[in-house]
């Protein structure tokens, strides 16, 4: 698995003429410069990654290469971050922010999951290791939150439903949490920090 992370502060005027057309399209949508700046690095890290390899959408509308490589992408604050897998594979990052933990977890962490959050000593942590690895682990199923939160216990790092397995990591930095998510295989991701400005 590789795990891939760029800080779009390092995003130059150049980069616009690494990604796909359709991304660029997707991009001058967004009315805020960083939320077009993240959809940009991300086009930056996928033609990285991925080359030339053409795009297709599933059917709950999780992109998918046609070649077989697997991947995902995430975002939050200065960040955009790409895994790819030759595996079903979903990522999620998230900079921590001051929420009410045990109100929103409410509505989106089961029996267990809530239990273990309310006995934690670092609530806001726990909060944002569970909500990762939710988000990792249903974009890797493929449903996002076409599926219910509540019907995945992500307590553990290994998940096992209908004969598969799901493996989780993860990894923190700063102030933000990076959950990564592979199916029938570990979760092995180290991240590998690409610098912009010298692309």
């Amino acid at each position: 698995m590789r795990l891939c992370i760029a800080d779009i502060r390092g995003l130059l005027p150049r980069h616009s003429g690494m990604v796909a057309p359709e991304r660029l399209e997707k991009a001058a949508r967004y009315r805020m410069k960083p939320d077009r700046d993240r959809c940009i690095a991300a086009g930056v890290l996928l033609r990285l990654a991925l080359g030339d390899a053409p795009l297709r959408t599933g059917k709950y509308g999780k992109p998918e290469t046609e070649n077989g490589l697997c991947f995902n992408l995430s975002h939050s604050g200065d960040y955009v971050i790409l895994a790819v897998d030759d595996a079903d594979v979903g990522c999620d990052i998230e900079q921590l922010r001051q929420i009410n933990a045990l109100r929103l977890g409410r509505h989106v962490f089961c029996e267990r999951e809530l239990e273990l959050l309310k006995n934690s000593a670092d609530r806001l942590g726990c909060y944002f290791r569970f909500w990762t690895k939710k988000e990792a682990l249903l974009k890797c199923m493929g449903l996002g939150f076409h599926r219910d939160p509540r019907t995945v216990d992500v307590s553990r790092d290994i998940f096992r439903e209908d004969g598969d397995l799901y493996a989780m990591k993860t990894l923190c930095f700063s102030d933000y949490t990076i959950s990564v998510c592979s199916k029938n295989k570990p979760a092995d991701a180290e991240l590998e920090f690409i610098d912009l400005d010298k692309i």
